[in-house]
């Protein structure tokens, strides 16, 4: 069992809510029952999607960040948004200790953008 698995996980973005850890294709997922935002631990987000990295070396590049107000919830440090040129923006929140990651519904719906984005954008890539 997981260190973050024997110890309560509380949501970054509710108050006094607490993150379920659950199993979804394999991947092991802290979900919060109040907001229902996605936490993903450093590589499961890579793992979820089929991806070598959690965020593709061509959309890092181009993202733009910023300070967030929220901390991890599972190291406490603080978190950083990440702001994903794609139509329209997608931002997520990544922890600047352990790189785990916060997603919402939408944001983790979405998610797949940014790898078609930037598969799209590697040098030698047909433009579109």
């Amino acid at each position: 069992m997981s260190e973050s698995a024997t110890k309560t996980v509380q949501c970054p973005r509710c108050i006094n809510s607490r993150m379920l850890e659950q199993t979804w294709k394999g991947i092991p997922i802290h979900i919060c029952m109040g907001c229902g935002a996605n936490f993903f631990q450093a590589g499961d987000l890579a793992a979820w999607e089929g991806w070598r990295r959690d965020i593709p070396t061509t959309a890092e590049r181009a993202a733009v960040h910023a300070p967030a107000k929220l901390h991890c919830p599972v190291c406490a440090a603080r978190m950083e948004h990440v702001s994903f040129p794609v139509d329209p923006p997608i931002e997520i929140e990544r922890c600047l200790s352990c790189q785990g990651i916060l997603l919402d519904f939408e944001e983790i719906r979405r998610i797949p953008e940014i790898g078609r984005w930037a598969a799209s954008h590697r040098s030698g890539a047909p433009p579109r």
